[in-house]
């Protein structure tokens, strides 16, 4: 026989009033609150478990939210995180906070989190190595083509092979037969993204308010290989799992769109002045404004 509405209630009051007179004395939000012991007084019922399990989550969150603060402090103290310099010690531990807490909602630890989460123009942006891994763990690979030219050697160095391009060619895991099967386009042709050294000199990007082919950035004219690759990685994200890290974009590629007319203290620490990174210690400041334990 089920109780009716009138029967729960007056458990459910019953059991607060009970607990609330035998509990010490604490604020009165907390005495208001409703407790997982006061609901499993009630009835088993669907509602009720709905409410245990919902204050299960609340409390998993309120102990997750604690541990991560911790963290954030240490990762700040310890001062060896370079995008960290230059903001203030409260400044500093809640960006630790927020990358930790993008990294929990992306499915990374906190290590990873600090490691490979970065702020460029106040969007988050992610290192490429870690993009890459979350794109197989989804399910996504690839074949890789990269496509050379003969460079002619000058007089007294070695030939060489400048990588021009590279291509992926896409493939999907298939959990019925359990291999990687090759990801086709609506008229059958397989699946594949580029990006070449003609993408890169029409592409353009800002340097010291100027702008300029994306071909003779310094990374691309001494990797390009592997650079490519990572545009290629960039493109496979965007165009066939945009649920992948959601909101996110490659490192390299947001700071490549920067705008020309930001200010020096607004830029990330590879395109700030030099003088902008000679800052008192991280960990000093930390320490500094730290609340001290009572008696001292």
């Amino acid at each position: 026989m089920q109780p009716t509405t009138n029967e729960t209630e007056a458990t459910l009051g019953a059991a607060t009033t009970a607990i609330s007179t035998t509990a010490p004395a604490v604020s009165a939000p907390d005495r208001q609150r409703v407790t997982v012991e006061q609901l499993a007084l009630l009835p088993d019922s669907e509602a009720r478990n709905n409410w245990i399990a919902q204050l299960v989550g609340n409390e998993v969150t309120r102990q997750n939210y604690t541990y991560d603060k911790a963290l954030a402090r240490d990762f700040a103290i310890c001062g060896q995180f370079d995008d960290l310099r230059g903001a203030s010690a409260e400044q500093a531990i809640a960006t630790a906070m927020v990358k930790i807490q993008l990294g929990r909602a992306w499915g990374f630890n906190a290590a990873d989190s600090m490691r490979n989460i970065y702020f460029v123009n106040g969007k988050p942006a992610l290192e490429q190595d870690i993009v890459a891994s979350k794109l197989q763990q989804s399910g996504i690979s690839w074949d890789i083509d990269f496509a050379y030219q003969d460079v002619p050697a000058a007089k007294g160095a070695s030939p060489w092979r400048k990588c021009v391009g590279c291509t992926l060619w896409l493939k999907q895991w298939s959990e019925a037969d359990r291999t990687y099967k090759p990801m086709k386009t609506r008229n059958g042709e397989p699946v594949s993204v580029s990006f070449t050294l003609a993408d890169a000199e029409n592409a353009k990007y800002y340097e010291k308010g100027q702008v300029k082919p994306l071909a003779e950035k310094f990374n691309y004219t001494s990797y390009p290989a592997d650079m490519y690759y990572w545009r290629c990685i960039s493109r496979v994200r965007k165009y066939y799992a945009p649920h992948v890290l959601r909101g996110s974009m490659l490192r390299e590629e947001a700071l490549e769109m920067m705008p020309a007319d930001l200010p020096p203290e607004q830029m990330p620490r590879e395109l700030a002045e030099p003088q902008l990174l000679t800052k008192p210690s991280l960990r000093e400041r930390v320490i500094e404004n730290a609340p001290q334990p009572a008696g001292e």
